[in-house]
């Protein structure tokens, strides 16, 4: 373990939530606060959320169509604003919502010192230290995957000094008792919430799901009673802490009271498993589980700072260098994107929300759900390109889920076949358009951006058998996307269409609006899903689907980007004066990045036009924007702007920033994310956003081989270092190593490939590899914009 690279570290306690340390094993998450008088650790399961099975659809949207589109032809934008928004009710998203918390009093109040609190990213496990009266404790948790537990130890350097009461509440109605030995904790969540309320019951009377929390204590001498729904452990030598959570949700689709999961049964199960295994045979199989993921790819860069700083004392000191900031900090944010993505999704789990699995609100900033226009689909940029493509799993699950429930809502909405999402969902596969509004509401192609995650795992592993799965979906997509596009000035194009979230100054009038035509979003996601399907039916066995003609018919005829007075690449498919300059998204540049349809091989003209885009947004944002500009500048190959967005994303960001700030993101002294408030999206956003700066394959050369280039984008602070299992279309892994002299690239084949490096054709067979040494300054051709 790198103790700058790869550790969080703290000299004081959690003051709040977003200065706890995060642990997941997929579904069950816990959050640290560290305090010597006693522990506090809010709990989620990926699960728990708001609601029923059922999807609510705005039927009257169809009604609203004709009349939009004329007038959208007529120019009149902000009038066809109005009459679509009236077809759109108030609907809203389930919410992710917190299962309870654990609370551990140790009624000592003497005064702590040497006191350190950490996380360890080597092992997924943290821990507290101090001293009261010469006395050391410590105390270690971890969540096991392995074992579906929370484990909590507790030890002294004297014997019978480990004393401690547990019970746990919520802000929601539980029910508690003692139950064999253990503490058992029930709850049901609410049949119905929102941002600004919840109820538990339905017309009907049901509640949502329904589950259960089991605690259990283990002591080394000492004794354990259980009074009054707590438990307590009276002058132990040591002892443990166990916890489970299970639910009675099964799928999206069957009622709660319906599953015939009996939780408190099963967390008994699980925690009788955990007392027989013990807490060292618990943590070895915890810690293997997990490094098996964690230690595929890690990036060691040196620390320029002082050494061993605590971490929020080290983004003080980052923002008080004048330029630049120390680039171990960089590596602890790659380090712990990756750490991020195996605590809150692994095989079997569901897709991590907008907060991953840790929310604390009852009622949370965007009810804490799947936001597609973006933000879902940012938490898995990192994850095949940094070596943990099985993290990807609940995503994929998530996009089948919705393409089933999706049909009903192309079909209902707007007469068309195939299937949609709008940038809404949640546990229940919600895919109607939410929240009332066109700014955000209206937008049916968010299922193309999923697609693209299909797309490239196939790229990325060559697995037939998921692509002929995943064919299907991406082909109903493209079904519906057919459907959708009109001709209008020539070509084919979206009509009504807006950009997420972003809006214009109607010409002539100065009225704001969101809904035109042929938004670049829009356009980019039809071509590269139309791209796809042409690219993979073969493979998939699908060549001979008649939709592909339709799709070849269609494709010639989309409409074309086209670059605006400032040299801009345009946002819609007319010029118009931008609302705001300075706006969060960047939707119109998702074929410079994530996307590969402007590169300065295929054309150069818009790839200059996308970088012009990109400075007028300016370099600071929400936290999640900045990590999608810095991502675009490392693809861009400028150091500068990318270390710099880089240095604005650490900004520490406190409590009293306003929430939603449009410059006011950075990130908590836990490193979480700061929109603000906390989006995790931000921190893998960050995390590609440097895999990008050190490998990028994403043009091929005249022979359509793909192209491999190393530390593209690296900044001048960036002198040496070195970074393993870094993933490259074609099942290629790339480890390097660094310093400003020379550059050691080591290249594994998965599969038989063929690539450029440096000019030159590698061939390697089925595992075999290859190892280059070159210079390690990149050549000016390779940074040219």
């Amino acid at each position: 373990m790198n103790r700058d690279c790869e550790y969080l570290f703290y000299t004081r306690e959690a003051a709040d939530w977003n200065e706890a340390l995060p642990l997941g094993n997929g579904s069950l998450g816990a959050m640290v606060f560290g305090s010597p008088d006693g522990e506090r650790i809010p709990l989620n399961h990926d699960t728990l959320w708001s609601g029923r099975p059922g999807n609510r659809i705005n039927r009257k949207v169809k009604d609203t169509l004709p009349k939009t589109v004329r007038l959208i032809r007529d120019g009149k934008y902000a009038d066809a604003e109005k009459i679509l928004q009236s077809g759109l009710e108030m609907i809203r998203t389930n919410s992710f919502l917190p299962a309870g918390e654990l609370k551990i009093l140790f009624g000592n109040e003497d005064r702590a010192s040497q006191y350190s609190r950490d996380l360890d990213l080597s092992t997924a496990c943290a821990s507290v230290k101090y001293v009261k009266k010469a006395v050391e404790y410590r105390r270690e948790m971890f969540v096991s995957h392995p074992d579906r537990v929370l484990a909590v130890r507790f030890a002294a350097s004297e014997k019978k000094k480990i004393s401690f009461t547990a019970y746990l509440t919520s802000p929601l109605p539980f029910r508690v008792k003692p139950d064999q030995g253990t503490l058992l904790f029930e709850a049901d969540m609410p049949a119905e919430s929102g941002s600004s309320y919840f109820r538990m019951r339905d017309a009907e009377g049901h509640t949502g799901i329904s589950y259960a929390i089991r605690l259990a204590v283990q002591t080394q001498g000492g004794t354990v009673t259980l009074f009054d729904n707590m438990l307590t452990a009276d002058q132990a030598d040591s002892a443990e802490l166990y916890l489970a959570v299970e639910t009675g949700f099964r799928d999206y689709q069957t009622p709660p009271e319906a599953t015939g999961i009996d939780c408190a049964a099963e967390t008994g199960r699980i925690i009788c498993a955990a007392l027989e295994k013990g807490c060292d045979v618990l943590r070895e199989r915890h810690v293997r589980d997990y490094q098996a993921l964690y230690q595929r790819s890690i990036l060691i860069l040196p620390e320029t700072d002082t050494p061993h700083l605590a971490t929020d004392e080290r983004l003080k000191s980052a923002m008080e260098q004048e330029a630049g900031f120390s680039p171990a900090l960089a590596a602890l944010v790659y380090n712990f994107g990756r750490y991020l993505t195996i605590a809150c999704s692994r095989p079997g789990s569901q897709a991590a929300n907008l907060q991953g699995i840790w929310n604390p609100l009852i009622l949370p900033p965007w009810n804490s759900n799947y936001t597609t226009n973006i933000n879902l689909e940012m938490n898995y940029w990192p994850t095949e390109t940094v070596s943990l493509p099985e993290c990807t799993e609940p995503l994929f699950r998530f996009i089948f889920d919705a393409a089933e429930q999706g049909r009903e809502t192309a079909r209902e909405m707007y007469g068309l076949p195939g299937w949609c999402i709008h940038h809404n969902s949640d546990l229940w596969r919600f895919t109607g358009a939410a929240g009332g509004n066109c700014r955000w509401g209206f937008w049916p192609v968010c299922g193309a951006w999923l697609c693209r995650h299909l797309a490239e795992h196939f790229r990325f592993s060559g697995d037939v058998e998921f692509l002929k799965k995943v064919y299907l979906v991406m082909r109903g997509q493209a079904e519906f996307l057919l459907g959708l596009l009109q001709e209008y000035r020539g070509c084919l194009t979206t009509i009504p269409s807006t950009s997420p979230e972003n809006g214009f100054l109607e010409p002539g009038t100065g009225r704001k609006a969101t809904v035109a035509f042929g938004s670049q979003m829009d356009i980019s996601l039809i071509r590269e899903l139309f791209e796809n399907c042409l690219a993979l039916a073969d493979e998939a066995g699908y060549g001979s689907d008649p939709v592909l003609d339709r799709i070849r018919e269609a494709l010639p005829k989309l409409q074309k980007p086209r670059i605006g007075k400032h040299g801009e690449l345009l946002e819609y498919g007319e010029e118009f004066e931008e609302e705001e300059i300075d706006h969060r998204h960047l939707s119109h540049l998702y074929g410079a990045y994530p996307g590969r349809e402007f590169t300065p091989d295929r054309d150069p003209e818009f790839y200059r036009a996308c970088i012009r885009s990109l400075e007028r947004r300016g370099a600071l944002s929400t936290g999640w924007a900045m990590g999608w500009r810095a991502a675009l500048w490392a693809r861009f190959r400028d150091p500068g702007k990318f270390s710099l967005i880089l240095k604005n994303f650490l900004r520490p960001v406190t409590e009293v920033v306003k929430m939603s700030s449009p410059n006011g993101g950075g990130v908590y002294n836990n490193l979480f994310d700061a929109h603000p408030p906390f989006q995790i999206d931000g921190n893998f956003g960050v995390t590609a956003a440097i895999a990008e700066a050190l490998m990028q394959f994403h043009r091929v050369n005249k022979d359509g081989l793909p192209v491999i280039e190393v530390l593209p984008t690296l900044p001048a602070e960036w002198s040496a270092g070195s970074v393993t299992g870094l993933r490259a279309y074609g099942g290629l892994t790339v480890d390097l190593d660094w310093d400003p002299e020379t550059v050691h690239v080591t290249f594994l084949a998965a599969r038989q490939i063929r690539f450029e490096f440096q000019g030159r054709i590698i061939a390697l067979p089925p595992g075999g590899s290859a190892s280059v040494r070159g210079a390690a300054k990149v050549a000016d051709s390779n940074r040219k914009r």
